[in-house]
């Protein structure tokens, strides 16, 4: 059905969105519920998407609506959330996302939050860079969360070296919880080594 990929994409990059705002986006918000079926929980007038953020559905979702042309606010959110998938699906263990452009950084985002979970920072740092690297040859600005997981490398790597600054500047540009949630984790006072204990 014509939409449908749409407004997951639409979902997806909001993670839940009002039912005002959705309808305004589709007003034939109907027949696109009843083929997404379970994959869209409504709750009160609050959409979101019932399964959680993962590369293995969201590659070819991005693939196929990330575009140039769409508003910078919705193509700076579809990059956010392209950065979490990776994370999460490196938390999840899912292979790694096959594809060229952007989906070889999300390839090596995950990569490296793999590395990053399995307690290698150095390694994470590389494949972050790596990521980072093609991002800027695309002329594309750093995600908030690719910011916030390398903030988290090099803290893991050299505790109380770039890590807090690279944090400070990735939650100044959050738009995702997760950015949030990533970012202050490493400047809460419980992660610095010089903050008295309880």
């Amino acid at each position: 059905m014509e939409g449908v990929e749409a407004f997951l994409f639409f979902l997806a990059l909001r993670g839940e969105a009002k039912r005002e705002e959705v309808r305004a986006r589709f007003p034939r918000l109907v027949p696109l519920l009843k083929a997404l079926g379970e994959e869209v929980e409504a709750r009160g007038e609050t959409f979101r998407l019932a399964k959680p953020l993962r590369l293995s559905w969201f590659a070819p979702l991005f693939q196929a609506q990330y575009s140039p042309l769409l508003p910078e606010e919705e193509r700076t959110l579809a990059l956010e959330r392209l950065v979490e998938a990776a994370f999460r699906s490196a938390e999840a263990g899912e292979p790694l996302v096959d594809g060229d452009g952007l989906l070889k950084a999300a390839r090596l985002f995950q990569a490296g939050s793999r590395a990053l979970l399995e307690g290698n920072p150095r390694e994470a740092l590389h494949r972050y860079g790596e990521a980072l690297g093609l991002l800027e040859g695309e002329g594309l600005p750093f995600p908030a969360a690719a910011l916030a997981l390398l903030a988290q490398a090099q803290e893991g790597f050299r505790p109380g070296g770039k890590g807090k600054a690279t944090a400070q500047k990735a939650l100044r540009r959050a738009q995702t919880p997760f950015v949030r949630e990533v970012a202050e984790r490493i400047l809460s006072p419980a992660t610095d080594p010089e903050a008295p204990g309880p």
